[in-house]
């Protein structure tokens, strides 16, 4: 999950400080370094990554991802999670 794009994947928000975010859902549109533009019935929401967890479906898969981990450059955090895995597989 580390590694992927996460523009064009749906997400939803399952933990957060501010309770007003627990429960958005739609589909990531935009990714910075800090944030996610995500896509909701209502509009384009931006949410902070640090300090959630956002719950991701890939392939009919649901994963739960600490935004922590995801809380840099979207380039960045793909070349990071290439490494890990490649240490992982070595």
């Amino acid at each position: 999950m580390l590694a992927r794009d996460w523009i064009g994947l749906g997400v939803e928000v399952v933990d957060s400080p501010n309770s007003g975010e627990i429960g958005l859902k739609g589909m990531v549109v935009d990714e910075t370094m800090k944030t996610l533009r995500i896509e909701t019935e209502k509009g384009v929401k931006v949410v902070a990554k640090s300090e959630r967890v956002f719950e991701v479906e890939i392939d009919g898969e649901r994963f739960r991802i600490n935004g922590d981990l995801i809380a840099f450059r979207p380039e960045e955090r793909i070349m990071r999670g290439l490494m890990m895995a490649s240490k992982i597989k070595g």
